[in-house]
């Protein structure tokens, strides 16, 4: 599927093999956001099967919770990397859904995602990020303490899970709105 984004471009030294890819600041509820969604849903799911039904996980994010999706177009306008960064109750702000589609990997699509999204976070004072993903996504594990996460125990609304591995960082105080706020 091929998207036409509006422009709203951040730096990313990332290629696609038809050049540069161009990063967009979209909402959660963005054709080419649910599309990459549904890939990720598609590869991470039958990694977890093993473990049976997980009733204990929380709901998927709401549009309301997400204040901002990034999403990497290559030149002919297919969506090929994501990220998004969350709103949680009691201030606390997380990144959700770092995604890279496969043929497109290898190519720093991924620690661009989670730079765009933690210059979102930063623009709006956030002074720490979290985030989670699971014990059976390692490659997830090693981009997120290549890039200067550090690990924490499972915080909620994962920490009823066995299987959650969440990390936080630190961002530089350069926010230029009041900390915490979304708009």
């Amino acid at each position: 599927m091929t998207h036409t984004p509006t422009p709203a471009a951040v730096p990313a030294p990332a290629f696609a093999p038809d050049g540069p890819v161009r990063w967009v600041a979209l909402g959660w509820n963005d054709p080419a956001a649910a599309e990459l969604r549904a890939l990720m849903d598609a590869e991470i799911k039958p990694r977890y099967a093993v473990f049976g039904p997980r009733p204990h996980l929380p709901p998927p994010p709401t549009a309301d919770e997400i204040a901002v999706t990034w999403i990497a177009f290559t030149g002919s306008g297919e969506p090929v990397a994501t990220a998004s960064l969350r709103a949680l109750p009691g201030d606390r702000w997380e990144v959700k859904r770092v995604f890279v589609r496969a043929d497109h990997r290898g190519r720093g699509l991924a620690a661009a995602a989670l730079a765009a999204v933690e210059a979102s976070a930063a623009e709006r004072g956030v002074a720490e990020l979290m985030l989670q993903t699971g014990v059976r996504q390692p490659e997830a594990a090693a981009l997120y303490a290549r890039e200067g996460w550090y690990r924490i125990p499972p915080y909620p609304p994962y920490s009823r899970d066995p299987y959650s591995v969440c990390f936080a960082k630190w961002l530089p105080a350069t926010g230029r709105a009041e900390r915490g706020s979304r708009a």
